[in-house]
């Protein structure tokens, strides 16, 4: 009841907002859609996150041991990290998954039932340029997006554009047909796969270890056209053309 209220609560604020403002943005074409549908009054553009690819200067890649794939950031909503960790047990692949940021108890609880050992790794939150060493000094990086209902087909958050930034393989567990998976493979950043299809997550690690116990995973190098439209540059003038259109 208490979820039902939020979500009316939030959809009139929404509203309220599209028919007063002199212009929207929105990070991806289906928030865009959503934003129309409420009457926006003035202009609704798409102006997504950017790559701050100065972040990553001077952090270096050591390939390890062990391969490492970590993701950082928080578990909230629908967002869940176990058909990931199922796939990773059943792999039995001699392998490091770290997560960097919380992980809600009864992840844990869950994931202590799988009696990865060391091959778990769970680091609390931490400064955001360590943050950005750990995603450079990984074998891979892991991204989830749950389907939601179809709602997660249109994310594409801040975190995406950071990982295309390091320059690390992405498994990106993400609605095939959404924004972020369009965007991996456009980029070449990466492999994508269902967020629910834990046979096809599993038969992606077990690909991304092989590549790096058979010669190693070499950085993933953008074309200088993708680099340049995904830059944060880009996007400021993106805005700063919408503010002059509508000034």
């Amino acid at each position: 009841m208490a979820a039902r209220a939020r979500e009316a609560a939030n959809e009139q604020v929404a509203r309220l907002v599209a028919r007063r403002a002199d212009a929207v943005t929105c990070v991806s074409q289906a928030i865009a859609e959503e934003v129309r549908a409420l009457g926006a009054r003035g202009a609704v553009r798409v102006i997504s996150n950017g790559c701050d690819f100065d972040d990553f200067v001077g952090l270096e890649y050591r390939p390890a041991s062990r391969f490492r794939i970590t993701h950082t950031g928080s578990f909230f909503g629908k967002r869940d990290p176990k058909p990931f960790l199922q796939a990773f047990r059943d792999a039995d692949l001699d392998a490091v998954a770290r997560f960097v940021g919380d992980f809600r108890s009864s992840d844990r609880e869950w994931a202590a039932s799988l009696d990865l050992g060391d091959r778990l790794e769970l680091v609390d939150y931490l400064p955001r340029a360590e943050s950005l060493r750990l995603q450079r000094d990984s074998e891979a990086l892991l991204l989830l997006v749950p389907d939601a209902g179809g709602r997660g087909k249109g994310v594409l958050s801040g975190k995406v554009f950071e990982y295309i930034a390091a320059a690390r393989p992405i498994l990106a567990v993400v609605p095939p047909d959404g924004a972020a998976a369009q965007l991996i493979r456009e980029t070449g950043s990466g492999v994508v796969v269902g967020p629910d299809d834990v046979d096809g997550i599993r038969a992606a690690l077990v690909e991304l270890h092989s590549r790096f116990a058979n010669g190693g995973l070499p950085s993933v190098e953008l074309a200088k056209r993708d680099e340049d439209r995904l830059s944060r540059r880009a996007r400021v003038e993106e805005m700063a053309a919408l503010v002059e259109e509508i000034a």
